[in-house]
């Protein structure tokens, strides 16, 4: 199974998700996103099947501590996975957008396609998802 790097953006929903991931037999190491920027890096890029895990947290992106530096200096380097806050890095990182949606999601059951990876390994596919989320991505580039 997968070496889960998560990085907590203060948030008290990260231990839901990292308790999840260890049910479903990966190795999870939580680090706060005050930590040493270098030495995490350092353990991404050593660390067999790595995957770097970003937390839900408060605020924007910009106000996270080292999220938005970690994600520059390992993307393209190891498989990257955010969950709210952390899915809004990832856009942002990547040169998107991130607004306001027309539609709120709010607790909406949707059922996702995955390429059988990783942490996706051995789950159903497609599978079901909730989603609680009033914004999106605009602007993606294509990689």
């Amino acid at each position: 199974m997968a070496n889960i790097l998560f990085l907590d953006n203060f948030d008290s929903f990260t231990y839901n998700l990292v308790d999840q991931f260890r049910v479903l037999g990966h190795n999870v190491t939580i680090y706060r996103n005050d930590c040493d920027l270098e030495k995490l890096v350092e353990t991404a890029l050593n660390t067999p099947d790595t995957i770097l895990a970003l937390s839900p947290g408060p605020g924007t992106p910009s106000e996270a501590g080292i999220l938005l530096p970690l994600i520059e200096r390992l993307k393209n380097q190891v498989p990257i996975i955010g969950i709210c806050l952390g899915h809004q890095a990832l856009i942002q990182a990547f040169g998107g957008k991130v607004v306001h949606a027309g539609e709120v999601l709010h607790g909406k059951v949707s059922r996702i396609s995955h390429d059988n990876e990783a942490m996706f390994k051995d789950l159903a596919n497609p599978m079901p998802v909730a989603r609680y989320h009033s914004l999106m991505g605009q602007d993606l580039p294509k990689e």
